[in-house]
C-alpha cells in the first residue's frame, strides 16, 4: 500500500462542500473517470455503502465500498470492500478564509489485477490524477 494525498480550496461554505462530496453519487460531476455511482443501502452516514465504475488511467475500474466514519461537515471515511485498487480515503473538511473550504484527502492505497502491472509509476499516476480531479471540485457547484 501508498498513500496519496491532495487537497483544494474552494470558495463554497463547508456545509455546501462537504455535502456534495460526501456523496458518492455525485462524483461523476468532479471526478472524469467516473461514469456511475450506485446507493446499494444506507441513508449516507455509517455503514453506507456504494458501487462505483468508471475508468482510470484509461482501464476499467469497479468499487465497492462503504462509510467508515461520518462527521458533518468535518470529515469522511472510505473503505473498499471489492475493488482492483483497494483503499482506505479519508477526507477532511476545514474552514479556509472568510467563506471558503479547503477539502483535503489522505488514502491509503494499492494497485491489485491490471492496475498492479504499474508497479511503482502506480503511486505518481494515482498523484496525478488526484490532484488533477481535486482541481475540477470547485466547477462542480
Amino acid at each position: 500500500m501508498f498513500v496519496v494525498e491532495t487537497s483544494v480550496d474552494v470558495a463554497r461554505p463547508i456545509e455546501e462542500v462537504f455535502a456534495l462530496v460526501s456523496d458518492p453519487r455525485n462524483d461523476i460531476r468532479w471526478w472524469r473517470g467516473v461514469r456511475e455511482v450506485r446507493l446499494l443501502g444506507g441513508d449516507g452516514g455509517v455503514g453506507t455503502e456504494y458501487e462505483q465504475r468508471g475508468r482510470l488511467l484509461g482501464l476499467p475500474f469497479y468499487n465497492r465500498f462503504t462509510v467508515d466514519e461520518h462527521v458533518p461537515p468535518h470529515r469522511i471515511v472510505l473503505r473498499t470492500t471489492k475493488s482492483l485498487t483497494p483503499f482506505i480515503a479519508v477526507y477532511q473538511f476545514t474552514p479556509a478564509g472568510a467563506t471558503g473550504t479547503r477539502f483535503a484527502m489522505r488514502a491509503e492505497v494499492a494497485g491489485t489485477g491490471h492496475f498492479k502491472l504499474f508497479g511503482p509509476l502506480f503511486r505518481p499516476l494515482l498523484q496525478a490524477v488526484a490532484r488533477y480531479y481535486f482541481g475540477r471540485l470547485p466547477k462542480a457547484f
